[in-house]
């Protein structure tokens, strides 16, 4: 088992009540297991060991279970009946198959977005793109959150609450599938955000949901390339 269990101990917890407490230990272990899943100390398809897992943190198996309840509603990991919880594995199908419904979904709440998203908020992003693609060496972490803030920025400003849900269910399988890693296209990313981010200070529907389509489309001819190097 390849498990990586170096994970940081928890603090004890500091005048609280015992519900809170137990609260503030399920977040730290959600957090902490979290982390281990995206910096691939605990692999694609690797079982889950709440033990092991209660012992490197410190705390009893009760919130460690309450965070891999969480971990599961949230697509990011898996049990079928009997068994321990596994990463989710994505295969090369699911993923090309997710990013189309993406290029579609996404193309779609930009356009609704373009005339309702928060300036404040997007001059924000815009501000933070240019930061990352400026920055010598950027971490895989700061890059994905950035990311993950612009979309689910875009998405919520559909006002349309069902197709956020979908993109966001439909943007941890992408990045499941990615978390081996593609460094070049971390600068490529950030480029592409900032054509987004331009044409929805444009105001243009139709030219926000156009710069979508050709970032989502951009980065699955870049996965396909990748994965036909392997």
């Amino acid at each position: 088992m390849s498990m990586d269990m170096d994970a940081p101990k928890a603090d004890g917890p500091k005048a609280a009540t015992p519900a809170a407490a137990g609260v503030n230990l399920a977040s730290m272990a959600y957090r902490t297991i979290l982390e281990m899943i995206l910096d691939r100390r605990i692999p694609s398809g690797e079982v889950i060991v709440e033990d092991r897992l209660a012992t490197a943190l410190s705390i009893s198996r009760t919130p460690i279970r309450e965070a891999l309840v969480r971990l599961a509603s949230e697509g990011l990991i898996r049990k079928e009946f009997n068994r321990p919880y596994r990463v989710r594995e994505v295969s090369n199908r699911e993923y090309f198959q997710s990013m189309r419904l993406r290029e579609i979904l996404e193309g779609e709440a930009i356009a609704a977005a373009a005339s309702r998203i928060d300036p404040v908020r997007l001059q924000a992003m815009k501000a933070e793109m240019l930061r990352l693609r400026d920055e010598p060496k950027i971490r895989f972490e700061d890059h994905w959150a950035a990311d993950e803030e612009l979309h689910t920025l875009i998405a919520e400003a559909s006002g349309n609450a069902v197709l956020a849900q979908i993109i966001r269910d439909l943007r941890v399988t992408t990045r499941l599938f990615e978390l081996s890693g593609l460094p070049s296209r971390i600068r490529p990313d950030c480029d592409e955000h900032l054509d987004v981010i331009a044409a929805l200070e444009s105001g243009d529907p139709a030219e926000a949901r156009a710069a979508m389509e050709r970032h989502i489309r951009s980065l699955a001819k870049d996965v396909l390339n990748e994965i036909a190097k392997s």
